[in-house]
């Protein structure tokens, strides 16, 4: 397929839209929450666990709009559903800086997670898997790579700002920042290279012709074993990254690190996300999603057990490194499985439906952090339980295969991409 003379591949505008989208809104809605537990615990004198389930909540309203969400953008466009989920997610945060009881903060943690739904992770997976076949693993991995440098940039702004002006003024700095992204998304995003006279990867076709996806119907898809492996594996790690990132900076201050330093930690550790999901999106292309699933779990095992000896500074920095680069490449993998196994005909809601289990994973993973902590004062079970965990996801993803419509029984090895 040829490009269009003079004009780069509207998809790479596409690929920068979603990556600045990924930085903004998880950076500050996900990641900059680690570091707002102690101070609210602080002020409010909730436990770590109430403050927490805040990210239950979120995840289980995530979970349930999911579905909607991939049939939303499936019917009326990514950049309508983007905008207003970043408008909800805004109006959330400036309403959060208000709170005096858990019930308000859950609800509002409950509503944005609606808003982080329809602006994040499913748009942006579907918009760049329409917009790219055969550049899709580093393509994605480029627009992924946003939410770690998102983690880089505002965990240690958002310190700043509690330190300087307490939490409630960090909220408000959220809610400026992502507001932001409504002209961004509302100008820019289109969810089908049809849509600009263009075909995947840079072909050029008329603005009439429909574009039309290969692959399994949701019903289809719900019926093969490679639904459910990728539903698995996305809920453990969904567990996993979510108890990380609400937890990690106190548990890195409860072993002795100063709030400084643990911050920093973290932001290295989401910097290091940025370059591992680029360069794990190349070994997708280059040698296979499944040597890319191999690598990114063992390096994520890893990654937790050095936590053991985080005490030490060195292994701490360590852990950033090895444990930063892996953590964030199951965002590429995981609807680069899904689209692998079942195709793109009706990939929003089945992806959706995916990240249902994600999200309640990720609801579950950040209570049971908090819920461990409390029980036993110690970070070091949990951290067992999520080495064993990602062991069990490694081989959900190894296990899916490419499914055949109209026979979901009937299936076929997928060979290395690339």
């Amino acid at each position: 397929m040829k490009e269009e003379r003079g004009k780069p591949f509207y998809g790479w505008t596409i690929v920068a839209v979603s990556f600045f989208v990924n930085l903004i809104l998880i950076g500050l809605s996900i990641h900059a929450f680690t570091a707002l537990v102690k101070p609210i615990e602080d002020e409010l004198e909730w436990s770590r666990k109430a403050i927490s389930a805040a990210m239950a909540f979120a995840s289980i309203s995530m979970a349930i709009s999911a579905p909607f969400v991939g049939r939303l953008i499936d019917r009326i466009g990514a950049r309508f559903v983007m905008s207003a989920g970043a408008g909800i997610m805004a109006l959330c945060c400036f309403l959060l800086s208000r709170t005096e009881s858990l019930l308000y903060f859950y609800t509002l943690y409950g509503i944005a997670g609606v808003g982080q739904a329809a602006a994040t992770i499913i748009p942006v997976s579907l918009v760049i898997s329409n917009w790219f076949h055969l550049k899709r693993g580093r393509a994605l991995g480029i627009a992924m790579a946003g939410t770690g440098l998102g983690g880089m940039i505002f965990v240690p702004i958002v310190t700043w700002i509690v330190v300087n002006w307490g939490w409630r003024t960090a909220f408000v700095f959220a809610g400026s920042m992502i507001l932001l992204m409504i002209p961004v998304t509302l100008g820019f995003v289109r969810t089908r290279p049809s849509e600009k006279g263009l075909l995947p990867d840079g072909g050029i076709v008329s603005k009439s012709v429909v574009e039309e996806s290969d692959g399994l119907t949701v019903q289809e898809a719900m019926r093969t074993t490679s639904f459910w492996l990728i539903g698995v594996m996305m809920f453990l790690y969904g567990a996993l990254v979510m108890g990380m990132i609400v937890h990690l900076m106190s548990y890195l201050t409860d072993i002795g690190h100063s709030p400084g330093v643990a911050s920093l930690i973290f932001a290295i550790m989401t910097a290091l996300t940025v370059v591992g999901k680029i360069g794990i999106g190349f070994i997708a292309d280059r040698w296979g999603l499944r040597k890319a699933v191999s690598l990114t779990y063992a390096l994520i095992i890893t990654g937790i057990l050095l936590l053991f000896g985080a005490e030490a500074l060195i292994v701490a920095w360590i852990f950033a490194v090895v444990y930063g680069f892996a953590a964030g490449a199951p965002l590429l993998i995981n609807p680069s499985l899904t689209v692998e196994s079942m195709g793109l005909r009706q990939f929003g809601v089945i992806f959706g439906s995916l990240t249902l289990l994600q999200t309640v994973g990720s609801g579950t993973g950040a209570f049971l952090a908090g819920f461990v902590y409390d029980t036993t004062q110690s970070y070091i079970p949990l951290f067992i339980l999520f080495a064993v965990s990602m062991l069990v996801a490694g081989f959900c993803g190894l296990g899916t295969r490419k499914e055949i419509a109209g026979n979901p029984d009937a299936s076929a090895e997928v060979p290395a991409t690339g």
